[in-house]
């Protein structure tokens, strides 16, 4: 075999090996990308939903107090009427 293609059929196995080793380094990059990306969007829906289950438990503790203020009132106000009635059960009576 001539020395010069001994030589070429090296080189090209090198360069083989160079492209080869190239095109894995961008795998894994690529996967590595693909990865973060998916990572991030999983957070991204982490938060979204820890985001409604706050609104949820917020929304919530706001129907419970406003349910509270309604009973509040609607005792005020039968408080009212019962001293209302009383009066005017004493005022019959006088």
């Amino acid at each position: 075999m001539a020395p010069n293609v001994y030589l070429r059929r090296k080189n090209s196995q090198l360069d083989a090996k160079r492209d080869i080793e190239k095109l894995r380094k961008e795998l894994l990059k690529q996967e590595k990308q693909q990865k973060k990306q998916k990572e991030k969007e999983q957070k991204k829906q982490q938060e979204k939903e820890q985001k409604k289950q706050q609104e949820r438990e917020r929304k919530k503790h706001q129907d419970k107090e406003q349910k509270k203020q309604q009973e509040k009132e609607q005792k005020k106000q039968q408080e009212r009427e019962r001293k209302k009635h009383q009066d005017k059960e004493q005022k019959k009576q006088q």
